[in-house]
């Protein structure tokens, strides 16, 4: 399996021997609607006749499509990465990024920022600190081995960086969708305020989305395609809205198997991830 280059905080990686045999392969495309690191694309790509991705984070999407188109935004980010003791310099490019927004100034920040989590204020200004990290060997090695595998596959890849509601729903397509946001569950069934994702990019996620996204998945459902999202359905005593009511509809579910303990800083959760198919 191919890790892409990214170190992106909420990638599912780890969890791809599970995810992978769980996608419906007789689809002529494949859609991932929220790609953030794109280790899931990344790893399906062989496998369909068209890929799309997409993320509402246009820098990031741009970090993608410069790594398919060349090797300039690779020496760009190299430059702009601090050292990893340089917490001045991180600030630095932290403050040029807000005033004026690129993919490779993006990309450094990732590199460079605590835990590698994009994390933005409600005024969407990346706000997260100092990692006391940077460009570094694994990070080479993760570059070339991503671009020599991706590249090859260029031109059945499109990018889009869309609301998901604003993505064409089309038939004979398989879309997955793995949102990192997500609100809980109220007693009396309803939304609640808070989103059971800690997700620093939650600035991005309005507060009727998780309604929008219901309904997304079930016109995906109506026209005849297939769809897989997984996400954490239980986290701390909280339940997510959205998965809890796919459930409820009948959609078949399973659970991923994930020691969030081991990753934890603040001691044990009580997490279930699960994914939620139509096929």
């Amino acid at each position: 399996m191919i890790e892409t280059p990214f170190n992106f905080t909420g990638s599912k990686y780890k969890l791809l021997n599970q995810l992978l045999p769980e996608f419906d392969y007789t689809k002529e495309t494949f859609v991932d609607v929220f790609c953030g690191g794109g280790s899931v694309y990344t790893n399906v790509v062989d496998k369909y006749t068209q890929i799309e991705v997409n993320d509402v984070i246009s820098d990031l999407i741009g970090i993608h499509i410069g790594l398919i188109l060349g090797d300039d935004i690779i020496e760009k980010t190299k430059l702009l990465c601090p050292d990893k003791t340089n917490e001045l310099d991180y600030s630095r490019l932290r403050d040029e990024y807000n005033a004026i927004p690129s993919s490779e100034k993006l990309w450094a920040l990732m590199l460079s920022c605590t835990s590698n989590m994009m994390r933005f204020n409600q005024k969407f200004k990346f706000n997260q600190t100092f990692g006391k990290r940077s460009w570094n060997s694994n990070t080479e090695k993760k570059v070339e081995e991503f671009k020599n595998h991706i590249r090859s596959y260029s031109d059945k890849i499109t990018f889009t960086s869309k609301s998901f509601y604003d993505l064409e729903i089309k038939t004979n397509t398989m879309y997955y969708l793995d949102p990192p946001y997500g609100r809980v569950k109220n007693i009396d069934g309803s939304i609640g305020k808070k989103q059971i994702s800690e997700a620093g990019y939650n600035a991005f996620w309005k507060e009727d989305d998780d309604k929008k996204l219901y309904e997304f998945i079930h016109k995906i459902n109506e026209v005849g395609s297939s769809f897989m999202v997984s996400g954490v359905l239980n986290h701390n005593g909280l339940t997510c809205w959205m998965l809890d009511k796919l459930i409820n509809d009948g959609f078949n579910k399973k659970l991923l198997n994930f020691d969030y303990n081991k990753v934890s800083r603040v001691g044990d959760k009580d997490t279930i991830e699960i994914i939620i198919k139509n096929y």
